[in-house]
């Protein structure tokens, strides 16, 4: 059915569904690497998941949302779970050029 409309979209349409598309994968791709990240980091620290949820005070289903890429924690949860881990949280540049300062080519 949803192949038949697209069929008469206009080009401008199809370019918004396009970037609408591209959007929302590159947020799921960020929220599934969020969530490998904190799992990786819990078990290098040797904890289960209940164990990291009393150490940061959130509750064990957030984690394993967040861990599964299906969550979306606020910043004081992220805090809690780093600090709890031992970590510190931090934003790196996507690319290496951006962070000197160069301008993309």
């Amino acid at each position: 059915m949803i192949a038949k409309r697209r069929k008469n979209w206009g080009p401008e349409t199809v370019k918004l569904s396009e970037r609408l598309g591209a959007r929302l994968e590159a947020e799921v791709d960020a929220s599934l690497a969020l969530g490998r990240s904190i799992a990786a980091a819990r078990e290098t620290a040797q904890l289960t998941q209940p164990q990291l949820a009393t150490q940061a005070g959130v509750q064990q289903a957030d984690i394993s949302r967040i861990e599964r890429g299906l969550g979306n924690p606020t910043r004081d949860t992220l805090i809690k779970l780093v600090d709890a881990l031992g970590m510190q949280l931090s934003l790196q540049p996507k690319t290496p050029e951006l962070y000197l300062g160069a301008q993309p080519a």
